[in-house]
């Protein structure tokens, strides 16, 4: 029974993505009283990244795709008053919320969360910038650095991205303004800087790029 068990522990884990509810009105309205671009909300229910969860919690949910557009990573996030955030059972922190360029592109933009990501390109296409131009990648939530800063390691969310693009030449951090995003910061000019060029750009007014969209 126990060889049983073991095995079934070393099974790769599948996800199991939550059923989706009939519309998704209520993340829409979430998102847009967020200040995120409505035409950009509507392209990522249209691509399946974005979605309301059916049952009793109606959460909003963030899809992450591999290469081949298959979902392996969703995380759960509570709308209205509810501060609920999970991952869906049998996600993949490889393959994390992102929203990749059209075309190859040198560079790649670095964020804690979806909503800072969507923030981020709601103020490129406010700017008068078309966002599919860049690569924009979520960590799904913040990153854990060690003590030392040379005993930490890359977020593998990241990591995967930077095999799969081997074009890229440039990483933008737009971590977020306290304490933990700008130990993040430092960390990973640390470990990347040898290879890529780094460059920190943190939102200009408030915690994270939401808060500075909002503003804006």
């Amino acid at each position: 029974m126990a060889r049983a068990k073991k095995e079934e522990k070393n099974e790769p884990k599948v996800l199991r993505l939550p059923e989706k509810y009939q519309d998704s009105k209520r993340v829409i309205q979430y998102l847009f009283n967020r200040g995120i671009d409505y035409h950009i909300i509507q392209e990522c229910i249209a691509d399946g990244v974005i979605f309301e969860s059916n049952g009793r919690y109606h959460n909003a949910v963030f899809v992450g795709k591999d290469e081949t557009g298959t979902p392996k990573y969703a995380a759960y996030r509570g709308l209205g008053s509810s501060t609920f955030k999970g991952d869906a059972y049998g996600s993949d922190k490889q393959y994390s919320f992102r929203l990749l360029a059209k075309e190859p592109c040198q560079s790649v933009h670095l964020f804690e969360a979806a909503i800072d990501l969507l923030s981020y390109a709601t103020y490129l296409k406010c700017e008068g910038k078309d966002y599919k131009s860049e690569s924009l990648l979520s960590l799904s939530g913040v990153y854990q650095p060690k003590k030392e800063m040379k005993d930490s390691k890359i977020p593998i969310a990241l990591t995967t991205f930077l095999s799969a693009n081997p074009q890229i030449k440039t990483i933008v951090l737009h971590l977020d303004n306290d304490k933990v995003g700008r130990l993040c910061t430092a960390t990973l000019k640390e470990l990347l800087q040898k290879d890529y060029k780094i460059v920190d750009d943190p939102p200009p007014v408030g915690k994270d790029f939401n808060d500075f969209l909002l503003s804006y």
